[in-house]
């Protein structure tokens, strides 16, 4: 008998088998191979990923949004998202006449003080200069030690997945209530306003707060053509919930309804959880930097979380699908428990990302979870899958379905043992699982496919 890829003595590590009939796995390992090969195209394929970014700052301009994207080229021939006309800066730069005097000789025409970090961090516009301009300008100050960067995009949805949506699935799950004091915060694109009828993400768990709802539908909304990103905050929540069926889930709306947002506003919304007693945080989303620094409004949000929370809190990051070695924030940071992917056998993922920052991995293939009713755009799948009322299911991959495993495992170890923090939680799960190279201890869950 093979020797199994994880640790027997992990805690949980046979307690989530496949449910499903040999003939419905084979089905759905059908799917799940050409999801996968499709996470790789971002990597692969550079018509793809400009495919993507046209079309997504195509969908921006129909709308009008106020904060204009641009994309910049990376030192590795990437295009990477940033808010055009913006640099952040640490607030106490400004206190260098050096560092104001630089400034000034650009037309540097608004500064805004953002308020949900605590005005550390100042927002300087110029709708004027290029993104590559205000780039080289951040790159010189960085070379005299001050703390700058641009506004970079958080990626979910299909610019950090490529074409690898969600698949459906005839596979189902029966809830098991369970009573738990066990709580979670995940900050994403937000929970399907209408409730399921087979007890999956009821109100109790998932409360709807109109603020935090997923904004499910393109216009004509009665057509129920899906955003790019809807359901991906529903399907995290989702598999938080089959670890610990029991949690409690703070849903915050920090993504937008294509899987985006610029790093100020998840970072405030990151914060914002914590203020409101979260101590366990699930953050599926994560960008790199063009110089692979990290994002400012980030690292700021992790100092208050500490002045805040101290030592109790912990935020629980997807690593990213770049198939990469590059650090992807917020997972790179320190303070941050970063989650990568396996494949059902416990191989490392070849599109995960990967590296020295890692710190445990577990399957992210094939991940079987709740999902939305609607019908896919066409413009995120050749040939759309139709997702039929009233309780879908559906098949994901990404390391945005890795983390919330993890997530979960902490909450459940919680309420097994009352008054154990989260980072004791974390030690106990860290001390068993078998270490992989580059991509940290693998833990043990979901079965995946």
């Amino acid at each position: 008998m093979p020797t199994p890829w994880w640790d027997p003595d992990q805690p949980f590590a046979d307690d989530y088998p496949d449910q499903r009939s040999w003939e419905q796995q084979a089905e759905d390992q059908r799917t799940v191979r050409r999801q996968v090969g499709n996470l790789g195209l971002r990597g692969q394929d550079e018509s793809v990923r400009r495919e993507l970014m046209e079309g997504l700052l195509g969908r921006r301009r129909e709308r009008d949004e106020p904060r204009r994207y641009e994309p910049v080229m990376s030192r590795r021939g990437f295009d990477m998202l940033v808010v055009g006309g913006e640099l952040l800066i640490r607030r106490t730069a400004l206190d260098d006449a050096r560092v104001e005097a630089y400034l000034h000789t650009f037309p540097f025409d608004e500064r805004e003080d953002i308020e949900g970090l605590d005005n550390r961090v100042v927002r300087l516009r110029n709708d004027t200069l290029s993104a590559q301009r205000l780039n080289d300008i951040a790159r010189f100050l960085r070379r005299q030690g001050v703390q700058v960067s641009l506004n970079h995009v958080a990626p979910s949805g299909p610019i950090g997945k490529a074409l690898a949506g969600p698949e459906p699935t005839e596979s189902t799950l029966p809830f098991v209530d369970g009573p738990s004091e066990a709580e979670v915060a995940i900050v994403d694109t937000g929970i399907a306003p209408d409730l399921r009828t087979d007890g999956w993400l009821r109100e109790w768990a998932v409360p709807r707060t109109g603020h935090n709802e997923d904004q499910l539908y393109d216009p004509p909304v009665q057509d129920q053509v899906l955003t790019w990103a809807a359901g991906h905050g529903t399907s995290v929540a989702g598999v938080v919930q089959q670890i610990e069926p029991g949690v409690h889930i703070r849903m915050y709306r920090g993504l937008d309804v294509d899987g985006q947002n610029d790093e100020v506003q998840v970072s405030v919304a990151m914060v914002q959880a914590v203020l409101d007693g979260a101590r366990v945080l699930n953050c599926s989303f994560g960008t790199e930097t063009l110089d692979d620094q990290p994002p400012i409004a980030m690292q700021v949000a992790l100092e208050l979380i500490q002045e805040i929370a101290g030592d109790e809190a912990v935020l629980v990051a997807a690593a990213g699908n770049f198939g990469s070695s590059r650090p992807c924030w917020p997972a790179a940071f320190r303070s941050v428990l970063s989650v990568a992917s396996l494949t059902w056998d416990g191989r490392p993922s070849e599109w995960s990302n990967r590296g020295f920052w890692i710190d445990c991995c577990t399957v992210g293939e094939g991940i079987l979870t709740p999902y939305v009713v609607g019908r896919e755009s066409s413009e995120v799948d050749f040939d759309p899958d139709e997702f039929d009322p009233p309780d879908p299911w559906a098949l994901w991959s990404g390391t945005s379905f890795a983390a919330p495993q993890v997530t979960g495992a902490i909450a459940r170890l919680r309420r097994q043992q009352p008054g154990l923090t989260p980072r004791e939680a974390v030690r106990q799960l860290m001390s068993g699982g078998k270490l992989v190279p580059d991509y940290g201890r693998a833990l043990k869950f979901l079965p995946g496919t």
